[in-house]
């Protein structure tokens, strides 16, 4: 199999997983706890299986290796809870930073006009820009405060935003994951 057959098979298999967890999100109020819980368990032992398959991949072959290590990157933080928005880890996982840029906009827009609460647009917008930051786009001082500021508080208050700040994934540290790289500032 060709290394493009290949790549655009893990592509399909990953668009499926994001899809699984974005329906899973807006079928929540017509499902139990537990059933929510449980699909939702099934659907990330599913994208561990996935990157564990990506990690076998990527270990040989240096050429698909750069592709597919955005793949994993994306992948480790739909895992680990770092990445929460369905259509955001899709965009990230594809390498399409404008769609991305046009994302962020749509979100700010959101909140301007209410649609968006504050809590759920700021984490939205963190999403995004780590991802742009991943990608290798250029942030702004205006961007990157903003990262410094939402991540210190996603880290004061990991108990009230239901996840564990070191849940970690094969070597997957969140906390570096969100750090803004000094050498950029």
């Amino acid at each position: 199999m060709s290394n493009e057959m290949l790549r655009e098979n893990l592509e399909a298999q990953l668009e499926r997983l994001v899809q699984q967890l974005s329906d899973l999100e807006e079928c929540r109020s017509d499902m139990t706890d537990d059933e929510y819980n449980e699909s939702k368990e099934d659907t990330v032992e599913q994208l561990k299986e996935f990157n564990d398959r990506l990690s076998k991949i990527t270990a040989g072959d240096m050429t698909i290796h750069d592709n597919l290590s955005i793949m994993r990157l994306a992948t480790s933080a739909a895992i680990t809870k770092a990445f929460q928005t369905p259509s955001i880890i899709k965009m990230f996982a594809k390498n399409e930073p404008n769609a991305l840029k046009d994302k962020r906009n749509q979100i700010e827009m959101n909140m301007k006009l209410g649609k968006l609460s504050l809590e759920v647009g700021n984490r939205q917008k963190l999403e995004v820009l780590t991802a742009l930051r991943h990608l290798g786009c250029e942030l702004t001082d205006s961007d990157k405060i903003f990262i410094r500021e939402e991540t210190s508080k996603l880290q004061s208050n990991v108990s009230s935003n239901g996840f564990n700040i070191s849940d970690s994934l094969n070597g997957f540290d969140y906390n570096m994951f969100l750090k803004l790289d000094d050498t950029t500032t």
